[in-house]
Formats: structure tokens, sequence, C-alpha cells
């Protein structure tokens, strides 16, 4: 709690932060005030980064030791509530893609199909809960980034103040505010990053880390899931009751030949005597 133990260490001391807060003037004591507000605003987001991290961690863990144990990922029912962990909410995904081709699978085309349906729900699921995985990071990067900036600020004006009341008759009464302010706003704008940049880098690694378990268990459900259809498949065949067998007909018996038929006679005409070619 670095951001939190100096100021306080310096109450205690002859001159501390309350005497230093004391000789700014109005626009540094803003920038402290903000810069005061970041640094709770960031150990707050980071110790329930950590909490909500650590949480999602031991329950997918322990639901994929459960898992293992259950001889059917595609017969698993879940409730609709938003307190599953990122593993359940994956397999409840892909569970109710394979609903829509429960029983209507018996070829692999049909595995295909179904398998396309399921792969994508895995893929809607990762990307949601890499949004929830990230949540809170967006925060303690601004306040990296932010922070310096807003401590640079104090630190210009506070000079800027300082120059202005120099003059041949200048006190040191005249110059504590631009130089209280000055010290102080850039004391507060590193102890807002510094704390934030260690956080949010160590955040970071535990958020890669997780999102590559969460694909290989994404991976690994596909897989299982599609053993699962093809062993549905060969039970589907297996039951369904075997066509009959169309026996062909005997052979016909070869027919007689047929003799051929005698070629007509030319037909003579009936006004012709037949002989009067010999009588002539």
């Amino acid at each position: 709690m670095i951001s939190l133990g100096v100021p306080l260490v310096l109450a205690t001391t002859s001159r501390g932060a309350v005497w230093f807060y004391e000789q700014m003037d109005g626009p540094g004591r803003a920038i402290a005030l903000i810069l005061l507000i970041c640094s709770f605003i960031g150990w707050g987001a980071m110790i329930q980064k950590w909490t909500d991290m650590t949480e999602l961690r031991r329950r997918n863990h322990a639901f994929e030791r459960r898992l293992r144990d259950e001889s059917l990922v595609t017969g698993l029912n879940f409730p609709r509530s938003a307190t599953l962990c990122p593993y359940e909410f994956l397999v409840a995904e892909a569970a109710t893609a394979y609903q829509r081709h429960k029983g209507k699978m018996v070829s692999r085309q049909d595995i295909a199909l179904c398998m396309g349906h399921v792969e994508n729900a895995i893929q809607r699921g990762i990307s949601r809960n890499l949004v929830r995985y990230e949540e809170k990071m967006v925060l303690l990067s601004s306040l990296v980034s932010g922070g310096p900036f807003l401590g640079l600020l104090g630190t210009v004006w506070g000079v800027m103040i300082t120059f202005g009341a120099l003059t041949d008759k200048a006190t040191i009464s005249m110059l504590a505010p631009g130089v209280s302010g000055a010290l102080v706003t850039t004391t507060l704008g590193l102890l807002v990053a510094i704390p934030a940049t260690f956080g949010y880098n160590y955040l970071l690694t535990q958020v890669k880390i997780m999102t590559t378990e969460l694909e290989n268990f994404a991976s690994s459900t596909a897989d299982r899931i599609e053993l699962e259809l093809e062993a549905e498949v060969r039970r589907n065949l297996e039951s369904r009751p075997a066509a009959p067998i169309a026996l062909a007909p005997p052979p016909a018996a070869p027919a007689a030949p047929v003799p051929p038929a005698p070629a007509p006679q030319p037909s003579l005409p009936t006004d012709v005597i037949p002989g009067w070619e010999d009588a002539r």
C-alpha cells in the first residue's frame, strides 16, 4: 500500500503532507485530490480484479475435474443464470447447439453440420468470456498512462506559480504555494502510476494464462463432443431395421424357335387364262 503509506508517514513529520497541502493554491489542491482519488480507485480495481480472477480460476479447475467423471458432455444440463463459470458457460453453449440435432444424425454429413454449430457456439462463448476476463483492465491502463501526466500538470502549474512569485523581495511564504504544489502533485502522480503499472502487468499476465487455458479447454471439449456424435451415429445406424433383400426372379426358359413364315406366292390376274402363252 505504497500510495497510502507514504502520505501517512509524511504526515507524522514536522512538516508532512498536511503542511504541504495547506501551502498549495486552489488548482494545485484540486489536482492533488484527483490524484488521491485515482490512487484509491486503482488499488480498489486491482484488488477486486485479482479476487475475481482467483475465484474464476478456482471454479474453472473444479468444473474441469468434475467433467472428467461425466460419461457424456452432450447430456449435461445447466441452469440459465449469470453465475456460471467460463468453462460451464462454454459447455452449456455447446450442449444447447447440440440439442438442435439430437436424434437426427445418421451420416458423416450430419456430424459435420452439427459440429459446425457447436464450434460456432463455443467461439461465441470464448469471446464473451474474454470480455469478462479483461474487465477493469482498461481502467488500470488509463491510470498507468494518465497518472504521470496529471502529476506533470501539477508540477508545471507549481513551477509557473513559483516563477510568478519571484521578485526582488520574494519570501519563502510567497514561493511556498508553487513549490509545494509541484512537489505534492509529482509525488502523487508517481504513487498512482507505479502501483498501477505493477498491478496491470501482473493481472495482464494472468489474463493471458487464463485465456490460453480457456482455448485449450474449448478445443478438448469440441473433440470430445465430436467423438460422442460419432458414437451416436453408430448407435442410430445399428438401431434402424434392416431393409429386406429383393430376390432376383428365376431365369425364364428359352423360347422355342419359331419357324419362318412361307414366302407369299405371287397372285395371277383373274382375267388371264392359264397356258395361253403356250397356245400362242
